[in-house]
């Protein structure tokens, strides 16, 4: 337990600095007897002689007290840092974030979205989590976190907030020497009866099976992983088609093969991408303007799609 206080330490500084009690006193504004018997206590918690008195001459610091002014020194800096941070907090100009972000989505938009708000806001910190969808639903409910970049499908969000930033149309994935590769557009109903390599990831496989279904269509699955890069390979490879709405900008697979992106010609049902957070959080200016940046790069972003 500290047994001295920053007064102690400011009356003795003042002292030193000044070279006498009285001195002190007037630039402090205060009673002698104050910042005398203010010394007096800082000497006997810390066991030290901190000046030496001279009879109606003030007073000259010792070895120890020049010693231990070197450190006053540094803790009143240390003090005025946690004055101005604890201002930053209390006005919500500083602080942290627990950012929760869906696995597909990450690779994708966190780390460029992290970085550009932390170029504009380097007072507040982001903690990122990759996860599930349910899982970020439940952390958000519990409030072990503050934001989640999700879908607006495939998990519960009953109860929170939602900013929508982006609405996904998905779109066909087939081999870059399929038929139907050079294409425009595709309709669901001429890939019907082709296999059909499923995103097997939670809330992902979810949607793209109602969208079959919407669509009338049910194909036999030839392949399936939870893996965005494995479904893609398996496509390349010949296994057959699949529906996805996050796009790689590389045709390439990790295995040196092409796909095919072809847009569907059927009005198919769009999935949003959005922030989530706790009814009323992001009221909040913290929140608040991590999620104003966060629309504005995704605005940014694709705009030229809109065009």
């Amino acid at each position: 337990m500290v047994r001295y206080t920053l007064r102690q330490c400011a009356y003795f500084r003042a002292v030193a600095e000044h070279g006498g009690i009285a001195q002190a006193a007037r630039a402090l504004n205060i009673s002698q007897p104050s910042v005398a018997q203010a010394l007096d206590k800082l000497e006997a918690v810390l066991g030290l002689v901190l000046f030496e008195r001279h009879h109606a001459k003030g007073v000259t610091l010792t070895l120890q007290g020049r010693l231990f002014l070197d450190h006053v020194l540094a803790l009143d800096l240390k003090a005025r840092q946690v004055e101005r941070e604890a201002e930053a907090l209390a006005a919500e100009r500083a602080g942290e974030i627990r950012l929760g972000i869906f696995h597909t989505l990450a690779p994708f938009y966190a780390p460029s979205l992290i970085r550009s708000f932390s170029g504009e806001a380097p007072d507040i910190k982001i903690h990122p989590q990759e996860m599930s969808l349910s899982e970020l639903a439940g952390a958000l409910h519990d409030g072990t976190l503050d934001l989640a970049l999700t879908y607006d499908r495939g998990a519960d969000l009953a109860g929170l907030d939602t900013l929508t930033l982006a609405s996904l149309r998905p779109q066909a994935v087939l081999a870059a020497d399929h038929k139907r590769a050079r294409q425009k557009t595709v309709r669901l109903k001429d890939l019907a009866r082709e296999p059909y390599v499923l995103f097997d990831a939670p809330g992902s496989r979810q949607y793209f099976e109602e969208l079959l279904a919407e669509n009338g269509i049910d194909p036999p699955i030839a392949y399936r992983s939870g893996s965005l890069e494995t479904v893609r390979s398996a496509v390349s490879n010949g296994f057959g088609f699949t529906l996805l709405v996050m796009r790689p900008p590389s045709p390439m697979t990790y295995d040196g093969r092409e796909v095919a992106v072809i847009d569907i010609k059927e009005n198919v049902r769009r999935l949003g991408i959005v922030l989530a957070a706790r009814e009323k959080a992001l009221h909040g200016p913290i929140l608040r303007r991590f999620a104003d940046h966060a629309r504005n790069r995704f605005k940014a972003a694709f705009a030229p799609l809109r065009q």
